[in-house]
C-alpha cells in the first residue's frame, strides 16, 4: 500500500499516460487547424458543393471522436478526467481535478 501511493506521486510512472494525452491534444490541434485548407482545396479541385459537404461532415464525425477521446483521457495521478470536470470541458495544461501539469514527465 506505501508503495502504491509512492508510485503514484513519482512522475516517472505515468509518463507513458501523459505521452498519450499530449498525443491526442496533438490529433484535436492539428483536425482543426487542417479544416479551412481541406475544405478549400475540396472545393477548388471538384468545384461541388456536395463533395465538399462530403469532406466537411468526415471532418465533422472525426472531430467528434478526437474530442471525446481527448475528454475521457485519465490523469495517472488521480485517474479522473484529465479535461473534465463535472461536466465542463477545457483544455488547460493541467489535471482539473489534482493539478497535474501535462508535462510533469518531462521535468
Amino acid at each position: 500500500m506505501l508503495i502504491d501511493s509512492l508510485a503514484a506521486d513519482n512522475p516517472a510512472t505515468f509518463g507513458v499516460m501523459l505521452a498519450i494525452i499530449r498525443r491526442r491534444r496533438w490529433y484535436l490541434w492539428g483536425l482543426i487547424l487542417i479544416y479551412m485548407p481541406v475544405s478549400v482545396m475540396t472545393l477548388q479541385l471538384t468545384q461541388s458543393y456536395k463533395t465538399t459537404g462530403i469532406v466537411c461532415m468526415i471532418w465533422f464525425i472525426l472531430l467528434c471522436i478526437v474530442v471525446t477521446l481527448t475528454a475521457i483521457s485519465k490523469c495517472p495521478r488521480c485517474s479522473n478526467s484529465f479535461h473534465m470536470r463535472n461536466s465542463t470541458l477545457s483544455y488547460f495544461r493541467k489535471c482539473r481535478h489534482c493539478g497535474l501539469h501535462i508535462c510533469a514527465d518531462k521535468i
